[in-house]
């Protein structure tokens, strides 16, 4: 007698419909109450848009990749650290301050 997880396994097309179904049901329990955050939907108070010379700058910044040499991060790989130098660390018994 054949179970419900070998008749799954034996038909691709019910797996492939399987699965989904239950990608779509996953993908629904995280956005739907996304939507019902009123957090999520309210403006930033304060908040002003870009002006245009800093969005030209922007793009400017990405387009050169600053970003890479600019950023805060950590680069292990040892192609990084031969092109850029070996990457930031704390000295040693500094503790970190974390809100």
């Amino acid at each position: 007698m054949a179970s419900a997880h070998d008749k799954v396994e034996k038909n691709i097309g019910l797996m492939i419909i399987l699965i989904i179904g239950v990608i779509s049901i996953g993908g629904l329990v995280q956005i739907i109450p996304l939507f019902f955050q009123d957090s999520l939907t309210e403006p930033v108070e304060g908040l002003k848009p870009y002006s245009a010379l800093r969005l030209e700058g922007r793009d400017i910044y990405i387009r050169e990749s600053c970003y890479v040499c600019h950023s805060q991060m950590i680069r292990p790989f040892r192609a990084e650290t031969e092109r850029y130098g070996h990457y930031s660390v704390l000295p040693v018994g500094f503790k970190a301050h974390r809100p």
